[in-house]
């Protein structure tokens, strides 16, 4: 849950939203952004594990797989493309730096 709540803190701090179909303001590039470029997506995957551990079952983790070839699909791919069209070469340089995941 940290890792959500700093994420969503650099948002605000950047003055921009966290939804993905709004337009972009800035471009984070500190806090856990500074490590992966969807720690927000990564912070759900955790919490879904999390919770299918601490359930003791196994159904949250294995529809977390699809579910994240979803997200991938249409959504982090979509919006990869928008932020390159957005800032361009500033967003070409994050992603030489920052791994999409972990």
């Amino acid at each position: 849950m940290a890792l959500a709540f700093a994420s969503i803190g650099r948002f605000r701090h950047s003055k921009t939203s966290i939804v993905p179909i709004r337009p972009a303001d800035a471009l984070v590039l500190s806090g856990p952004y500074r490590y992966t470029r969807n720690p927000m997506y990564v912070s759900l995957a955790l919490l879904t594990i999390g919770c299918g551990l601490l359930l003791t079952t196994w159904w949250p983790i294995v529809l977390l797989v699809p579910t994240l070839v979803i997200i991938h699909l249409f959504v982090i791919l979509p919006e990869e493309r928008y932020l390159q069209r957005r800032f361009g070469t500033a967003y070409e340089a994050y992603t030489r730096r920052v791994r999409r995941w972990l």
